[in-house]
């Protein structure tokens, strides 16, 4: 049975100004490069008017997973992250999110938003994690969300010292 994994983010800037850096190629560069693990990698950065769509490559240490994860990854958790943007006819953004795990049959897909609030913007996601592997996919799908949910957590907060630094 799949995991649900919901994210929520509060920004003080407004949505167009946090979706400028969150497809900045200067940002993610320099994000990967400090959350990004061993050889992460912008892969791929295609953005005009229409959107933006994002390929990355993040890596989590071998030594801080769960034997469980060991099994199937040999190694390193290399996650494989591909994210879509466009622009939302009522204003702010809207995409798509799809997340592999090399050497982990499944993966992690979902929706992401960005809108303006009150007092700046707020970015969500919202997914599922699917391990299709009999008794053990509950753990995996428990582990990935929660690696994910902490990359996310950490992305946000580089974030927000970029925009506090750069505008």
């Amino acid at each position: 049975m799949a995991q649900t994994i919901s994210h929520r983010a509060g920004w003080d800037a407004d949505a167009d100004t946090v979706y400028r850096v969150l497809v900045d190629a200067d940002h993610l560069e320099a994000r990967l490069k400090e959350l990004g693990g061993k050889d992460p990698a912008l892969v791929e950065r295609t953005v005009d008017d229409s959107g933006a769509r994002l390929k990355l490559r993040h890596s989590v240490a071998v030594e801080f997973l769960p034997s469980i994860i060991r099994k199937f990854t040999g190694g390193d958790l290399i996650l494989d992250r591909v994210e879509t943007w466009t622009p939302d006819a009522g204003g702010g953004y809207r995409g798509t999110f799809d997340v592999t795990v090399r050497g982990l049959p499944g993966k992690l897909t979902g929706t992401q938003g960005l809108h303006d609030v009150e007092d700046g913007s707020q970015s969500t996601i919202d997914g599922r994690a699917e391990v299709p592997v009999p008794f053990v996919a509950g753990k995996i799908e428990s582990i990935v969300n929660e690696q994910v949910s902490g990359l996310l957590d950490a992305e946000d907060e580089f974030t927000r010292r970029w925009i506090a630094e750069h505008g």
